[in-house]
């Protein structure tokens, strides 16, 4: 029974995808009237439901990335998802291999797009601006890198750069200019609330990240590393708000790894994770970012 309920529930994922891309667009229109409604506010319809649902989205395109989801073109998806979240779909798909073949070391190019920051006050000033704005800054470091980068350099193609600042302008100045003409909201509302959506989108899934990678190096082989990816541990309030916010995406992260051709996500304890799987609680997530804000690392050797 459980496996026949694990199928059904794989196969809604495409339709809650589609749902979530359809109430998304509707929130980008409603978004400027109600910032300029309620201002200091509208930071509540922000957090729920904008970063509930630009965190899911972000968890789709990732689904997509690696096929997961029946019934629908991927790729296809994967693209769209990506404008309209606002992201450069060429970085993400051009980094994340390198994200599970390198996980936990300085060679993972989409975590630590300069590798190992051995100066020590760079190395804090970098940590406290990924702190702060998250993804965003973290992709605008990637994005350099790829620029410059004797190989990836060459797989970039600006050709789709510009398709995808076309997409965006479709988009985002498309449903942005729909709510103008019929909310009459200006275009700074538009535009502020706009970014301050996005930066608490990344903020958000930045700060996942960290919880399952953030200054976390480790020593061995790729079976060692997976087992050391961090999980939250659902223990208390905050705990479970930020674990509803982001959808479990680090609930059972580690199994992602490796597993990473199973779709495991929807289905929390459905699989049993190894006995040294690791977990942790907010107040231990607070302790690693004081590390990270003194400029400390250090390396696990699991042997």
């Amino acid at each position: 029974m459980t496996a026949i309920n694990n199928i059904s529930i794989k196969n809604k994922q495409s339709v809650n995808l589609v749902i979530t891309l359809f109430v998304w667009l509707l929130y980008l229109f409603f978004l400027p009237y109600i910032y300029a409604s309620f201002h200091i506010f509208s930071i509540l319809f922000m957090l729920f439901p904008g970063v509930y649902l630009l965190c899911l989205l972000a968890q789709f395109m990732h689904e997509c990335w690696h096929e997961y989801l029946p019934g629908i073109d991927n790729k296809l998806f994967y693209l769209i998802l990506s404008w309209v979240i606002f992201l450069e779909p060429q970085i993400f798909d051009i980094v994340h291999p390198y994200h599970h073949s390198q996980v936990n070391t300085y060679k993972d190019i989409e975590f630590h797009p300069l590798g190992e920051i051995k100066n020590k006050p760079l190395r804090i000033i970098y940590n406290f601006l990924e702190i702060c704005f998250g993804n965003i800054f973290v992709i605008l470091v990637t994005s350099f890198k790829i620029s410059r980068h004797p190989t990836l350099k060459h797989v970039y193609s600006y050709k789709k750069f510009i398709v995808s600042i076309l997409m965006w302008i479709i988009i985002w100045g498309g449903i942005g200019y729909t709510s103008h003409l019929i909310l009459g909201v200006s275009t700074s509302q538009i535009v502020i609330s706009y970014f301050l959506t996005c930066w608490m989108g990344s903020f958000m899934v930045h700060h996942c990240e960290l919880i399952e990678h953030g200054n976390l190096i480790v020593e061995g082989d790729l079976k060692e590393r997976n087992l050391q990816t961090r999980n939250l541990k659902p223990c208390g309030i905050i705990e479970r708000f930020f674990l509803f916010i982001t959808h479990n995406h680090c609930l059972e992260h580690s199994l992602h790894h490796s597993m990473s051709n199973l779709y495991t996500r929807p289905f929390p304890q459905a699989y049993v994770l190894p006995e040294k799987t690791v977990y942790i609680s907010f107040g231990e997530y607070l302790v690693i970012l004081k590390d990270m804000l003194t400029g400390k690392c250090v390396v696990v050797n699991p042997k």
